[in-house]
């Protein structure tokens, strides 16, 4: 029985400063951890300021608080002259304002190598908002063919898929909240729990 999902209401005017709404940007959202992999986004936007000028590379912004067993990767954000740059990193926003920046970005991504649910990118699918996904069972399961699924160890093809999009090659913002209509609401969660049991 997969979790209803109830769309999330932006709040544009409690949008961080830091976020530049003229330059293509990517959001990932949730705690800082190992096994959300934020050390392969770090890998892909080292690969872009190697290889582009400042104007071709989008912003990443990382929101979650830092958690737990991830040093190497705190490290990184506390010292990486990207950071403030072309990486920002935001904690203890508003549910509102993290709406909006989902649904202005060119996509949520989502390398995580290990998901529960995986909540973030279906409420990003029903603002609109194109997903980049590991291939999870999980996400498979829940979201069926809506993200774009790559291989969480392969920063290659994330660098290469963040580009088309970043670019506006890809599908946008109409064809994500077209697929999103096909997720689970609440009522459909309840009807079959109920049925169930």
């Amino acid at each position: 029985a997969p979790l209803g999902i109830n769309t999330p209401v932006p709040d544009p005017a409690a949008m961080p400063a830091t976020v530049d709404r003229e330059r293509p940007y990517f959001v990932t959202l949730g705690t800082i951890e190992p096994r959300k992999n934020h050390a392969l986004l770090l890998d892909v936007w080292e690969y872009f300021a190697a290889r582009l000028s400042d104007k071709e590379i989008p912003a990443l912004h990382i929101v979650g608080v830092r958690g737990w067993a991830n040093a190497a990767v705190f490290d990184r954000l506390d010292r990486s002259p990207l950071v403030g740059t072309h990486v920002f990193e935001h904690t203890g926003l508003a549910d509102g304002a993290v709406a909006a920046m989902v649904e202005r970005a060119r996509a949520l991504l989502m390398p995580s190598l290990a998901e529960g649910f995986g909540l973030p990118p279906a409420e990003a699918l029903a603002l609109g908002t194109p997903v980049i996904a590991t291939d999870l069972p999980v996400y498979r399961e829940a979201l069926g063919n809506n993200p774009v699924y790559l291989d969480g160890r392969d920063m290659y093809s994330w660098a290469q898929e963040i580009l088309e999009f970043s670019r506006g090659q890809v599908r946008g913002k109409s064809a994500a909240r077209e697929e999103a209509t096909a997720l689970p609401t609440w009522q459909d969660h309840f009807d079959l729990v109920f049925k169930v049991t």
